[in-house]
């Protein structure tokens, strides 16, 4: 005796393709990943840069003539810039510390100054100081090459400067170290007649020692 089978398929019957090796499936895995993560640092570093241009693009410049430019000592020279016309950048400068960037003409990259005349001066006489040490090749020498008359650029103010108020109570503070190289040594001893003639009624003892760098 012999039995036939037969298998009839229903019209509405749906048949499942077969299922991929599992080494494919963990290549996709790993490909879509790997987009993933590339897509994820593409948009970082889009954002990065979009950040830092629009961080770029905010920076207000503002022209002002230089009314001084003598040696001071071998490489260094002291610059005056009349800002009496862009009183609200004289004013914006209120601590000692606190510094710019200066374009010269024709010349893109920018050198960062800090500002050496008090903020006092700063507001009554429309003017800012600084101490430069001329660099071969940098902003700074192409400055210091300038001559009186001539126009530079000035950002607006930056930084936080010292903050001379955290010396309270001043009794407190019987001795008072602050260090300085090169131009700064200018802001430090502005920094210094603030400080003894504000915070210390009596006469206060000042000691400068010179350092010798390695």
């Amino acid at each position: 005796m012999s039995v036939t089978t037969s298998l009839s398929l229903s019209p509405h019957a749906h048949l499942s393709p077969p299922l991929p090796p599992m080494s494919i499936l963990r290549g996709l895995n790993l490909h879509n990943h790997l987009n993933l993560r590339s897509r994820s640092r593409n948009h970082r570093l889009f954002r990065s840069l979009a950040v830092a241009a629009v961080r770029q693009d905010t920076t207000v410049w503002t022209q002002a003539p230089l009314t001084e430019i003598e040696p001071a000592a071998e490489s260094l020279f002291h610059v005056t810039i009349d800002v009496s016309d862009a009183p609200d950048l004289a004013v914006s400068h209120t601590r000692p510390g606190q510094y710019l960037q200066l374009r010269v003409p024709e010349v893109e990259k920018p050198s960062f100054l800090a500002i050496a005349s008090p903020p006092s001066f700063s507001e009554a006489r429309g003017a800012f100081e600084f101490l430069v040490k001329s660099v071969a090749g940098s902003t700074a020498e192409l400055l210091c090459g300038l001559k009186k008359g001539d126009v530079v650029e000035l950002s607006q103010v930056m930084g936080r400067g010292f903050d001379i108020d955290r010396v309270d109570p001043p009794e407190s503070f019987p001795t008072l170290l602050i260090f300085a190289t090169g131009s700064g040594i200018r802001v430090e001893f502005l920094l210094l007649r603030i400080a003894i003639y504000t915070l210390w009624p009596e006469p206060h003892p000042l000691s400068v020692m010179p350092m010798k760098a390695d």
